[in-house]
This record gives C-alpha cells, sequence and structure tokens, in this order.
C-alpha cells in the first residue's frame, strides 16, 4: 500500500500476554492499543485491559500529544469500541457516538478498514509483529520480566518505541510538515457516569456490578470509569476505589460493603447467590467449614459472619492467623475465641527504684561560672 506522508494515524489493540509479564510477581494480562504513521512508521500508544472507547481514548491523546500534531485520518478495524452493526443491513457499520465526538475534539476523520478485508490492515499488523520482537529482545537484555508496577512496565514500553523512533525522524519529518497543530485540551482519563444504588447496595457501571456500602441504599452516586480502575464519589466525596470488570454480568463484592445487613439478616447468608465473595482467603472457607460441621446452620453462619466483621474491624491477616491457630485444635471454637486471640495482651510495667539526685554537681557548676557568693 502506498501511503502519503501525515495523512492517517493507524490504531489497532494488540495483546501482549504473550511476553509473560508479570506486576510484582502476578500474571499481567494485558494489549497495547498501538498507535503507527504508516508513510514513517513512527509509533506509540498505551496499555489498557480491554479494547474499549476508553483505551482508545487514552491511546490516541498520548499519542497526538506526544507528537504534537494531528493528521487528517484516524483508521482502525470494526472494532465494536469504534463501530456497531447496522440493524437489518448485513456487512453495514456505522460509527459509534461516542467515538465520533472524541475524533471530532482532535479534528481527525474517522476511516476503517472494509469489513472482511484483513488484508487491508497489513502495515498495522506488521508493526505489531515488529514492536512484539522488539520487546522480548529488551527483555532478554533487561533479565527480568517482573515489574514494580503498572507505571514502570509502561516506561519501559515507552522506552523501546522511543527507542525504535530515532531512526525514523527524517520520514517523520516529511509528515509534521503536512499535519495540523495540535490545538485541542487535554480530556479527562475517564468518563463519568451517575448511577443509583440499588436495595442490595450495588451500582451497575458498563454492564457489571459492584458493592458500595449500604449507608449509600438508594442514593445516587457519582462514578468516575478509569482504565484500571473506578471512583465512586458521594456529594463531590471519594468514598471508594475498586479495580474495573472487564467483560459484562460480572459481580464485584466486597464483604466490608455488607457485612453489617448481612448480620441483621444471617439467614441470607448460607443461600447468598454470591456467597464466594464472602470468603476473602482459602482459611476463612475453611472455618465456614469447620463451623458448619459443629453447629446448627444458623448458629454456623452467624458465627462465621461475626468472624468477617472482626476482619473488617481489626484486619483480615490477624483474623486469617488467628483462625489458623484454631483451626490446628482438636477442641471447638467460635467466634468468641477469634476475638480473645485479638485481644492485645498487657504487659505489666517494670518495678523501678526511684532515682536518687543530688544537686551537689549543679552548685559546683554555678560557682565555677558565677564565682563563689561568699
Amino acid at each position: 500500500q502506498v501511503h502519503q506522508p501525515g495523512e492517517v494515524l493507524q490504531s489497532d489493540g494488540t495483546w501482549l500476554s504473550e511476553l509473560e509479564v508479570t506486576i510484582g510477581g502476578e500474571p499481567f494480562k494485558h494489549l497495547l492499543i498501538h498507535c503507527v504513521l504508516p508513510y514513517s512508521n513512527w509509533e506509540w500508544g498505551a496499555i489498557a485491559q480491554s479494547e474499549s472507547l476508553l483505551s482508545y481514548q487514552r491511546a490516541l491523546q498520548k499519542t497526538l500529544f506526544k507528537l504534537g500534531a494531528v493528521p487528517g485520518y484516524h483508521q482502525t478495524d470494526n472494532a465494536s469500541a469504534v463501530t456497531y452493526q447496522v440493524r437489518g443491513v448485513v456487512g453495514e457499520r456505522a460509527y459509534n457516538s461516542g467515538y465520533v465526538d472524541l475524533l471530532n475534539h482532535f479534528g481527525l476523520k474517522p476511516r476503517t478498514i472494509h469489513v472482511g478485508c484483513p488484508d487491508q490492515n497489513g502495515d498495522m499488523e506488521a508493526s505489531n509483529g515488529s514492536l512484539k520482537r522488539a520487546l522480548k529482545q529488551h527483555l532478554l537484555l533487561r533479565g527480568s520480566r517482573d515489574f514494580a508496577n503498572l507505571e514502570a512496565y509502561e516506561q519501559f514500553l515507552e522506552s523501546v518505541m522511543e527507542q525504535r523512533n530515532q531512526g525514523r525522524q527524517a520520514r517523520l519529518a516529511e509528515e509534521m510538515v503536512r499535519m495540523q497543530p495540535l490545538k485541542a485540551q487535554a480530556l479527562p482519563a475517564y468518563q463519568e457516569v451517575r448511577v443509583k444504588v440499588n436495595r442490595a447496595g450495588m451500582i451497575r457501571v458498563q454492564n457489571n456490578s459492584y458493592s458500595v456500602p449500604t449507608s449509600l441504599i438508594g442514593h445516587q452516586v457519582t462514578v468516575h470509569i478509569y482504565e484500571w480502575h473506578l471512583e465512586v464519589y458521594y456529594r463531590r466525596q471519594q468514598l471508594e476505589t475498586m479495580s474495573r470488570l472487564v467483560g459484562q454480568q460480572k459481580y464485584q463484592l466486597n464483604y466490608r460493603h455488607l457485612i453489617d445487613t448481612l448480620l441483621r439478616k444471617p439467614g441470607g447468608f448460607r443461600r447468598y447467590r454470591h456467597r464466594e465473595a464472602l470468603f476473602p482467603g482459602l482459611v476463612f472457607r475453611q472455618a465456614w467449614e469447620r463451623l458448619d460441621q459443629w453447629h446448627p446452620p444458623r448458629k454456623a453462619d452467624l458465627a462465621y459472619l461475626r468472624i468477617l466483621r472482626l476482619a473488617v474491624r481489626h484486619s483480615e491477616s490477624e483474623v486469617a492467623t488467628a483462625l489458623r491457630l484454631l483451626l490446628d485444635q482438636p477442641t471447638r471454637w467460635d467466634d468468641l475465641d477469634v476475638e480473645q486471640l485479638l485481644q492485645p495482651q498487657t504487659v505489666a510495667a517494670p518495678a523501678m527504684n526511684p532515682p536518687k539526685i543530688s544537686l551537689d554537681q549543679y552548685d559546683r557548676l554555678l560557682q565555677e561560672v558565677c564565682g563563689d557568693p561568699a
């Protein structure tokens, strides 16, 4: 394909999970929204957890502000973040209104490859493959695929792209004179929605559900949707931060939000459809199973819920340690035994003899400084 300088910026989401990168020792599933000027092959982008409008916004904005200029078109494939199937017309897709608003903000025109014609995206696919090979080599030279945090990993990616862009400056200069200067202001890094907390203490955001404190039931809250997390505000005060779910019809529950309600109605615990979320660790599930063996259902459930409340009032790790100690014992125990283990032990203060104080040294010091008053 023949590309004209400054005509188009191409973007595509490509998975990087094959790099086997870990963050803090944990596997990190992610993709890169890769942005390329096909004439010069200059590239930039941003990592994301899915191909969403928000991830394209973040990558496109970072790329344009890095470049400092705006080409004529932004080209993508027919991802659902960009287009949708026109009802009743086979093979016909239209642009999502949010995506059009994004491009209008930066002065770009939309363009996609034709449906069912992946060969039209060959340049983009070649750039994806080339970048992945380069990243693999740099990871080998680095000697480790583990990064302390997300920011450190993204800095590593940008350093690799920066190095690759050094050999593209001559053709990039040809593109820069054909592009318009960037004049648009930066967009917020989040999308804002207003939702109502339902009777179960849940909010629904992008077809997924999240628990919030039950004191908010019936109230409207403001949610800031970032790429990796959500922030929940009530009357302009931030109350919660939680990781953002990917996909649809998923649930994220925090037992700290629900424990007071469940204690008022402990009978709902045993058949609660999201009961798994109320076992923050394996030792908590083992504790409930042991209590269920020893006690009638209602008493076992109530004892376990009281243990969860102890985890809220003290700390989850302290309660987990107490449970491990009790699980090793053959005798029966309940929430009162857990609470007793959490009580700080009083240490008696050691007996001390009152010191003998002599003022002779101070008298001698005064005599040396002031002289003998006699």
